[in-house]
């Protein structure tokens, strides 16, 4: 028998669609980073963060580098201009969102793609 708490994003995703699901990737401690950072923005930026994430559920791809690329192994990003970054992965079907941040300038910050990569590596424990 085992402490961790069960994991199962199927019952509580972001946006369902035919081609794939968008939930949040959890922590070891419960938190969910990706969905308190959404919560924290404003009607715009959630407007157009879901713009992409609908096409993702119902198209299965997103074509535009600007909205959304492949950064380092498994780790994907959403982007909104001018500044949200929405780090996340894929486990079959599911797109797992697992943090966010105001990008200034440049390339994404690695410690960024790290903290994706942990958050991901616990996420997928949680599910062991």
């Amino acid at each position: 028998m085992t402490n961790k708490t069960i994991v199962d994003y199927r019952n509580d995703p972001l946006i369902k669609g035919p081609c794939a699901i968008v939930a949040y990737a959890q922590r070891e401690n419960g938190k969910r980073p990706a969905m308190e950072y959404i919560e924290g923005l404003g009607r715009s930026e959630w407007a157009k963060l879901a713009k992409s994430f609908m096409k993702i559920a119902h198209v299965g791809k997103i074509h535009n580098r600007e909205r959304f690329r492949k950064l380092r192994g498994k780790i994907y990003e959403f982007k909104v201009y001018p500044k949200v970054r929405i780090l996340c992965f894929q486990l079959g079907k599911t797109w797992l969102l697992t943090h966010g941040f105001g990008k200034q300038t440049g390339d994404t910050p690695p410690r960024q793609i790290e903290r994706a990569e942990a958050i991901m590596k616990e996420h997928i424990s949680l599910l062991k």
